[in-house]
């Protein structure tokens, strides 16, 4: 995947609809159409599986994530499946390690006959003071070693600590073996793509000014070079997994930023997937059915 965005906002909600968007059908095909050519399915795996094992999930669950994953990979889009939320893991590695790990066999299993266009993320932004380096590490050894026991070829992706912050690549390693890529996460400065979040309430930041000076684009540049430079110095192919600007913001410096992260990613050969499609920080207006012009253009033009 080259191209993608997040269908953010939904199957990653303890429900979906929950944060205010359910994934149609039709949005897959519109995606496809605009010239993406994968996606990033974020999905809260531990709220629908049991807690002891086999951690098994239920019916619908599958089928609703089967009609999605199954329709993506028809018009031809990559499909990249992210356990993304598991916050008791982040919190309560050691109790939640057998679970992970158990709802990991599961979905490897479930998956295993799909195409090589679904890719598999097990851990989404790992972060905390339960999360060394050495304990990330230890883990995802773990995991990895349990998808493929049931899937020997799947690609699977994985980041480093710390949010996944491309800083965090200086001291992580993944665990040897083929068929893994690395994805890291971009949303700096953080007091500009998060000023005026909601959800954060009174903590949101407040950058003070509008982004876009020679400054503010030689840090985007650095940070984009440090993790292509961290990739080719170790054969593993990079993706910029999420990055965008929440919609609290004006349009057009929502789009600026994006653009430059966009060029500046196509300029060093690393993938992008934009975060995110109709959540908090869209591209798509639900009102029009239709791309977001600026934005469209900030990502296509």
């Amino acid at each position: 995947m080259r191209r993608g965005v997040n269908l953010g906002n939904a199957l990653e909600a303890p429900n979906e609809g929950d944060w205010g968007y359910r994934i149609e059908l039709p949005h897959l095909n519109a995606i496809r159409d605009a010239g993406f050519d994968g996606v990033r399915l974020p999905v809260r795996f531990d709220a629908h599986a049991g807690s002891a094992p086999p951690y098994a999930f239920g019916g619908n669950f599958w089928r609703r994530i089967d009609e999605i994953v199954d329709h993506a990979l028809e018009l031809g889009l990559k499909v990249q499946v992210d356990m993304h939320h598991y916050e008791r893991l982040i919190s309560e590695p050691a109790r939640q390690r057998d679970r992970f790990l158990g709802m990991w066999a599961v979905i490897a299993q479930h998956f295993r006959g799909a195409p090589t266009g679904l890719m598999l993320e097990p851990f989404n932004e790992p972060n905390g003071p339960n999360w060394s380096n050495g304990a990330l590490m230890a883990l995802q050894r773990d995991v990895v070693a349990t998808i493929r026991e049931r899937d020997a070829s799947r690609l699977i992706v994985l980041g480093p600590g710390n949010w996944q912050n491309i800083d965090a690549l200086r001291d992580w390693r993944p665990p040897e073996g083929e068929n893994i890529a690395v994805s890291v996460h971009y949303y700096e400065p953080h007091a500009f793509t998060h000023q005026g979040a909601e959800w954060l309430g009174a903590d949101a930041p407040n950058f003070g000014r509008d982004w876009g000076t020679g400054e503010d684009r030689a840090q985007v540049r650095a940070h984009i070079q440090q993790a292509a430079e961290w990739g080719a110095e170790r054969g593993y192919a990079m993706q910029l997994g999420e990055f965008g600007v929440n919609r609290s913001l004006p349009i057009q410096q929502r789009a600026m930023w994006t653009r430059t992260v966009r060029e500046l990613c196509e300029a060093n050969g690393i993938a992008w997937c934009v975060w995110d499609f109709a959540g908090a920080f869209p591209i798509w207006d639900r009102e029009t059915s239709a791309l977001i012009p600026l934005m469209r253009d900030a990502l296509f033009a």
